[in-house]
């Protein structure tokens, strides 16, 4: 964006701002440090405006601006004040991310990831998780220590890892689902994964899909840790394969927390990574019938899902 552009968008969002603001009673304003919060988000705007579309720069501070629009939009929610719309500033966010991914995308991760399902899944990991937690250690085609074939004593593969968060995912083609010796290894690995208490989410075409994932992820982690009673404010004590420790709990929360971010403000990211998976999954249809109509099998789903709202909304009961 030119000079030109770029002040004249400073100067939209700062005269919204200024407008919101003189809607607002004094006693509304000192709620929760309005002028000094909008300011800060003024700030990072400028800032963000001055990066290179689809550098690894680029991105370095939407993690700090997505949180604190994010920060404030849900303090508008919890006091009752006016909502404000943030329609600029979460443009700026996703034209910038969407640039970045489509990167992404065309290289495959640089050349990282084999197949194109698995690029695309990591895209949708990146808007979930990555790029509002900064630091998060991801790691493609990883192969742990714990995780050896008992057959032939060779390590096998998780093709994305988050440790931060104890999470593996598995992108699964049609093979899974009609080779046996594929099959047998993708049972051993979720057994396996979860005696090293590391929940493993095994994704399929069908499920690329932004909506289908954020609720795949929540629940299957909502189930693993046996939680859903206490979400659903119920006093039945659930069981499940993964011990409830409070780090485990906190993670929990924070990818609950991330998610929702990502929904609201990362819409129009959504939207494009769908459209392109939506494509794909056309593609599929008809020479991987299996993976592209059905759900993969999961570590464990003893519970009916939850909506990636109500689970945000209610995260005080865990």
């Amino acid at each position: 964006m030119d000079v030109k552009d770029r002040n004249r968008l400073k100067k939209i969002i700062k005269l919204s701002h200024e407008r919101y603001l003189a809607s607002l009673t004094a006693e509304q304003l000192i709620l929760v440090n309005l002028e000094n919060r909008f300011s800060r988000i003024r700030k990072d705007v400028s800032d963000q405006l001055r990066k290179e579309y689809g550098s690894e720069n680029s991105v370095k501070l939407i993690p700090r601006l997505s949180q604190n629009v994010f920060g404030l939009h849900e303090d508008m929610i919890r006091l009752s004040l006016p909502l404000y719309e943030f329609e600029k500033e979460i443009e700026v966010i996703n034209n910038y991310i969407i640039e970045f991914l489509e990167r992404k995308r065309k290289s495959k991760y640089s050349g990282e990831c084999q197949y194109y399902g698995e690029t695309l899944l990591n895209i949708y990991l990146d808007i979930f998780i990555s790029l509002t937690c900064p630091g998060t250690l991801r790691n493609i085609e990883h192969k742990p220590g714990y995780l050896v074939n008992p057959k032939s004593g060779q390590l096998l593969e998780l093709d994305i890892s988050l440790e931060d968060f104890k999470l593996a995912f598995e992108f699964q083609g049609e093979t899974h689902y009609t080779d046996e010796k594929d099959m047998e290894k993708d049972s051993f690995k979720l057994e396996q994964c979860a005696r090293n208490k590391v929940i493993l989410i095994p994704v399929n075409i069908f499920q690329l899909n932004s909506v289908t994932l954020m609720e795949l992820i929540v629940n299957s982690i909502k189930d693993a840790i046996a939680i859903h009673s206490k979400i659903a404010g119920e006093s039945i004590a659930d069981q499940g394969p993964i011990p409830q420790t409070h780090h485990r709990l906190m993670s929990f929360k924070k990818a609950c927390q991330r998610i929702y971010l990502a929904k609201l403000i990362f819409s129009k990211c959504l939207i494009w990574i769908d459209e392109y998976a939506l494509r794909f999954v056309d593609t599929q249809r008809s020479r991987n019938p299996i993976s592209s109509s059905s759900e993969a099998p999961r570590l464990v789903k003893i519970n009916s899902d939850m909506d990636i709202e109500y689970i945000y909304r209610r995260l005080k009961m865990v």
